[in-house]
């Protein structure tokens, strides 16, 4: 079988293109999951819902929550509301997708939505569903 030069190099070049690739989508898979882990290593704890807005900057309206994220996946809401005898509890799964937290609706299959804006040790701001944004303080 006789090859011409062009076509080697040809072949060589889609060779280092598909190569290239692999090595790219390899280390953009472990940029994923190591954003993932400091998502979820942040997330981790006790966080007090103090305020929602519809943008970032908006007026804020207070809120009264606790939001815990334990590492077994799932979340322990407590809401305070003078309507209500008591404080609402509300246990759900959650799971990390890249820079969204998705939280199973309680009683159903379905999942919702939260964006990571912003995290760090003390403050956190999450966005997403009738909400808007979500304004927590970690508690000590």
């Amino acid at each position: 079988m006789k090859y011409n030069f062009e076509s080697v190099n040809a072949l060589l070049l889609f060779v280092c293109l598909i190569c290239s690739g692999m090595v790219f989508a390899e280390s953009s898979a472990q940029d994923v999951a190591s954003e993932k882990d400091v998502i979820v290593d942040q997330l981790i704890g006790v966080w007090r819902l103090e305020a929602n807005a519809r943008t970032k900057n908006g007026d804020r309206r207070s809120a009264n929550q606790t939001w815990e994220f334990r590492t077994d996946g799932h979340l322990i809401s407590v809401a305070e509301d003078h309507r209500a005898d008591d404080k609402i509890k509300i246990k759900a799964k959650y799971k990390i997708e890249g820079d969204l937290v998705s939280l199973q609706r309680p009683g159903s299959k379905r999942w919702s939505k939260l964006k990571v804006i912003e995290i760090a040790d003390k403050t956190m701001i999450l966005k997403g569903g009738i909400e808007g944004f979500m304004f927590f303080k970690r508690k000590k």
